[in-house]
């Protein structure tokens, strides 16, 4: 059965961004050095990282909330801006002067990406900052019970281990389930999360032995996370092999449905926004994973960062039950 998303609060906690696209037409090459000269055209901006998967929560239907470091810059004002148009709260936006928004500007001719400048701060936040930013998720948690608090990492700098660990304690402190899309840095700080999910290339840098997507390596991976995260769940992204998931009784992969890409860029951001919700709606985690390579499949297919779409997902579903 189809989860209701429209029934779940959910908290992301994370790294933001804006994802910014700059298209324009390119007939000719620069006399000042060999690189094509881009002829303008249009700007788009677009929520990216921990901001983008609050942007699928919301297309979910989901009532979503994003925390998160912003500069006091341009770039931050734009976020807000383009989340609050869809729905998502935005008042755990801790503002930190001394850092930038993460801002990616990809420039684009004749859907080919010509180059991408990126400006951010990565540093952990400061020990003051990040007392201050988990009172404010405490006081938040305290007014407003949530059903998942989902932990988006980019090595970005807002998930230092004092904040996964401050969060965590929050999360079992009120009975919140958690999900974590981890990345290399502190990969070993999310003891006792009820959904790991890292990808892969992350797993293969952590572990010791050769992980191929193949069960018994995928396996014997798990059962490492088991032991060392005292996790409840495993969910494995493989790329084109699909999704390897492992509830701790049963392990299996999910073959992948993609049938075109366009654009991987923020296919992860949809497969955990999808999967950790259905699972907190009370889907069995196999059937979560399924419908997340749906989903996964769907953003795949459009170029840039999108999110996915409810009414076309649930209808995919249907025709696959």
């Amino acid at each position: 059965m189809f989860p209701d998303f429209s029934r779940l609060r959910v908290l992301v906690v994370g790294d933001l961004m804006v994802d910014r696209y700059l298209y324009g037409s390119v007939d000719r090459i620069s006399p000042e050095a060999p690189v094509p000269v881009v002829r303008h055209q249009r700007q788009e901006d677009r929520p990216g990282g921990a901001a983008n998967v609050a942007l699928n929560l919301s297309a979910l239907g989901v009532e979503a909330a994003v925390a998160g470091a912003v500069g006091a810059d341009e770039a931050a004002g734009v976020l807000r801006g383009l989340l609050r148009d869809q729905g998502v709260d935005t008042r755990l936006l801790e503002e930190d002067s001394a850092r930038l928004t993460t801002l990616k500007t990809r420039v684009i001719s004749h859907s080919q990406q010509l180059l991408r400048v990126d400006r951010e701060t990565t540093d952990d936040l400061a020990a003051t900052t990040a007392e201050r930013f988990l009172s404010r998720i405490d006081s938040y948690l305290g007014a407003n019970p949530c059903d998942l608090i989902l932990l988006q990492d980019y090595n970005k700098g807002v998930l230092s281990a004092p904040v996964i660990e401050g969060v965590l304690a929050m999360a079992r402190r009120r009975g919140i389930r958690t999900a974590v899309d981890p990345k290399d840095k502190n990969f070993w700080a999310y003891r006792g999360v009820d959904l790991f999910k890292p990808n892969l290339r992350e797993i293969q840098q952590q572990c010791d032995f050769a992980v191929h997507p193949r069960l018994a390596e995928l396996d014997r991976a798990a059962e490492r996370l088991f032991d060392r995260l005292g996790c409840s769940s495993v969910m494995v992204t493989l790329s084109e092999h699909g999704i390897y998931t492992h509830d701790g009784q049963a392990s299996v992969i999910h073959p992948t449905d993609a049938r075109r890409i366009a654009d991987v860029s923020g296919a992860g951001d949809t497969v955990i926004s999808v999967a950790a919700c259905a699972v907190a709606a009370g889907m069995p985690l196999a059937d979560a994973a399924r419908l997340a390579n749906l989903a996964g499949a769907q953003v795949i297919a459009l170029p840039g960062v999108v999110s996915v779409d409810l009414t076309a997902l649930q209808a995919t579903w249907q025709a696959r039950s």
